[in-house]
Formats: structure tokens, sequence, C-alpha cells
């Protein structure tokens, strides 16, 4: 028999969120070379722990070289840990996240691009298990580029309960034009490559991360930059469908990211940023979560300099639970110098990061268990390119009589006839039991995993009763 979540709740607590600004900045590299090109997993990591990569010259060539940090820890990044080091140039990494939301661990696979010629390279990928050494690197695929154009190849994990697929999109350059190339790790292989996306003129800035093929279950979206308007495409039922533009604009839009929503369904996200010059500045937009029209202008700051280069993560904050399932950071030259800014729940209006007189550029977001905020950038502020950070918590921890919608946090899932619940909601000496859709009781459940493979397929629920903190969850049993 096999089992599945085809729908999640919202549940109540009585934790509000604090106003609060950014803490840092921290220094999180210190040499006499160049630390550049951060990227963090852009999407919920589910688990306690995310991972940093990117991009040094120690070692007297290019290499990759990574760090982990722990959620709800304050400054909780490791040290160093070298994911490729080689006499080749490798550039441009990019990371995400393999979650385990069960046992809390996870896995994290990091991506880049090697350059072997001016006119060719290869993407090579690596997967590190939290606490073990980065793997051997693997050949994804080469490519071929002209005009020194980057590959700036991007991954994303989707993963459908037991199911977890790396997908990787890379941009290429040859005489027949530009394109958009992906491949995937199913099993133990790479499969691929194949074209995604095909076009005459320039494609720039491309960015994966994940769409929503329909209420239950995710697929890779890609979006791109082409002759200043930004589109995307979703791959549905095998194949990358046809481009559509995000939020029309006569107006250049450029640099657009991606906010994915976590891979269990919360029916949240995707949302897509960029910079445009619609309203006669440069500010940062995003969508209306996933229906690729403008949702908002982030850059609430009319006329303040130039807003470039955005990122994003998503968030859901206790006090405003339908709304700002995002935080947005990006660059901005305001005060005479490059600054990192950013808008969340807690700003009344744009908060720098960093305003420090330093160049400050390359911003990159994670968010961990849905409660910690991280921004990474790199800065020139000690003589050479260092990465710095800084952190903001997504809830806070003041009592509140009224119970509000509060952080979703992994509710029980069933695989393979088990019953998986998570050990958070035991604190407090909750009890959660299963019912049926009579609402009578047919099972007391346990942290971890429960035995579920004798009840008839059907609707159940579960329901946590925790004092003032309860909530309930349907869950459907299926053959």
């Amino acid at each position: 028999m096999r089992f599945c979540i085809l729908a999640a709740c919202c549940i109540l607590a009585s934790t509000s969120a604090l106003a609060q600004g950014w803490s840092g900045p921290f220094q999180l590299t210190n040499d006499t070379f160049a630390d550049v090109n951060p990227s963090a997993c852009p999407e919920w990591v589910t688990g306690t722990t995310t991972c940093l990569v990117w991009q040094t010259n120690r070692n007297g060539n290019w290499d990759i070289y990574a760090k982990f940090c722990t959620a709800m820890n304050g400054n909780g990044w490791s040290a160093d840990d070298s994911v490729c080091t080689d006499s080749a140039e490798d550039v441009n990494p990019a990371v995400a996240a393999c979650n385990d939301m069960y046992t809390d661990s996870a896995g994290f696979w990091c991506v880049w691009e090697r350059r072997e010629s001016p006119i060719t390279g290869g993407i090579w990928s690596s997967f590190a298990t939290l606490g073990q050494s980065w793997g051997a690197p693997v050949q994804v695929s080469g490519y071929i580029h002209t005009g020194g154009d980057s590959a700036d190849p991007r991954v994303i994990v989707i993963g459908n309960f037991d199911v977890d697929t790396a997908w990787v999109t890379w941009t290429s350059h040859d005489t027949d034009g530009w394109h958009i190339n992906y491949a995937y790790h199913a099993g133990d292989s790479w499969y691929g490559p194949s074209y995604a996306v095909n076009s005459p003129d320039p494609i720039r800035h491309a960015r994966l991360g994940r769409g929503r093929e329909d209420t239950g279950y995710d697929c890779p979206l890609l979006v791109w930059e082409n002759e200043g308007d930004v589109y995307y495409s979703e791959y549905v039922d095998g194949s990358w469908q046809a481009r559509q533009e995000v939020a029309h604009s006569d107006s250049l839009d450029r640099n657009p990211d991606i906010i994915s929503h976590t891979w269990f369904p919360m029916h949240v996200g995707p949302w897509v940023c960029w910079e445009s010059v619609r309203d006669g500045d440069t500010a940062i937009y995003g969508t209306a979560e996933d229906t690729f029209s403008v949702g908002r202008r982030w850059c609430d700051t009319t006329g303040a300099g130039n807003n470039r280069s955005p990122c994003g993560t998503p968030a859901l904050y206790t006090t405003d639970y339908w709304n700002e399932f995002a935080a947005i950071a990006w660059v901005s030259d305001r005060t005479g110098n490059n600054d990192v800014y950013a808008r969340t729940m807690f700003s009344d209006g744009d908060e720098y990061v960093d305003n420090n007189s330093a160049n400050d550029i390359n911003p990159t977001l994670t968010t961990m268990w849905l409660t910690q905020h991280w921004c990474v950038w790199q800065s020139d502020r000690s003589g050479n390119w260092d990465l710095f950070g800084g952190y903001i918590y997504a809830v806070g921890v003041e009592e509140n009589n009224q119970p509000q919608a509060t952080s979703l946090k992994p509710m029980p899932t069933i695989i393979r006839g088990m019953l998986h619940v998570p050990a958070w909601g035991f604190m407090r000496g909750a009890s959660c039991v299963m019912l049926d859709i009579s609402g009578r009781k047919v099972l007391d459940l346990a942290p971890g995993a429960n035995d579920v493979s004798r009840l008839a397929p059907g609707v159940y629920f579960v329901r946590l009763d925790a004092g003032d903190c309860r909530a309930t969850e349907k869950v459907v049993l299926q053959k």
C-alpha cells in the first residue's frame, strides 16, 4: 500500500513575531586572497543546517569552498570546507539542499563551472551528506561558450515525498545561438544534457527553482533575461513548456531570481523578483506568488539610487500568515557606494543589512527551519574580497493570548506505510492521535515512525494537542 499526504492545514500557536533588525555583519572568510561569488541554499531548509559555497583563489587558482550553518544559534557558521581543489579554474558555484525532515539530517549538492579553454568548459558536481566530506567531483556535462560568457550553473533538488531528483541548468552559446541546458541526477547517475530553452538572442542570468505542476507536487522552474524582458518556463509532463513573459513591461527588466518554497506541499510560492526601470528609477519588483504578474514593488524608497542584483528566500511570519511569504535582499548605491538592503516582515521600509563605506555586492539569502534568515555577500572592506553575513529571525518568542497562524513546520507524513511524526510536536507534553472521518480515535501516535499499514484506505486526521498549541491535519491513505 502506498500512502501520501495530499493536503496540509494551518497550524495555530501562541507565539508572535517581534520587531527586530539584522544582526551583524559577521566576517565569514578572512584570508589574503579573494573569496567571491557566494551562493547559499535559496529555498527553505527543513532541517536546522544550511550550506554556503563560493569560489576562492587562496590556492593559487580558483577553487570551490563551502561552509555549513546551524539555525537558531546566532552566528552558527562552521570552518571552511573544501569542495574542489585542483589545478583547474573552478568558478561560479551554486548549492541546494536535499532535505530529510524526519531525522534532521541533510545532504547538499554543489555544482560549478570548470573553465578548460577560452571557449570550452564543463559543469561539475559534488555531493556531501551533513557531517561528512564532499564527494569526489563528477562531471555533469561539457559546454561551449564564446566571448568569455559564463555558464553560470544552478541547482535545485525536487523532492516529492521519498524521491529526490537534483536538477542542474546552465547557459551555453554556440553558432546556433543561445541555450539553457539541463541535466538531472536520479538514482546514482546523471542524465542529459538536453536543451531547455533556445534563442537567437543572448540569454542572461538564468535561474532555477521549484515551480508547481499542481497543488501537490513540484517541478523545475526556469527564469531568465532575454533582450530586456524576463521569461519563465516549467518542466511539466516530461518537457519544458513554451516560454512566457513575467509581468510584461516596455521598460528594461533584468537580473531575475526565483524564490522557491520547500518541497513538502505547503501551497505557497514560487515567486520571481527582478530589477526594473518601469517607474522611472531602478527598483526591485516581485510577482504575486505564483501568478507571474507584478505583486509589489519591493524597493519602496522612490528614487533612492540604483537598486539591483536581487535575491530572495521564502519567509513565513507569525503575525501575517497570508502575506509577505518572502524576504528580499539587493544592492543599492543610494549612499554613494554599494550596500546591501533588504525587506522583511519587520521592515517598515528599505532596511540596510550592511551600510559601511566598502563595496558590498553579490548578496545571497537562505532560510533554515522557517525561523532564521541569513544574508551573505562579498565585500572589499578588508582590502580584498571576503565574505560577510548577517541574520534576522523570522519568529519571535513573545507570548500572546490570542492564537495566530505561525510558521508551518512539517506535520506528519506517510511513506511506505509509516506515519512519521516530527519530534517538535511533542514538546510541552503534547498528545497526538489519528482520527477517522467520523472523528473516532483509531491510533495513538508517538514521535518518529508509526505503523499505519493495517488501516483501510480513506481520509484521516492527525490531531496534535499541546495545551494552547493545537493543530489538525488531513491525510489521505491510498492504495
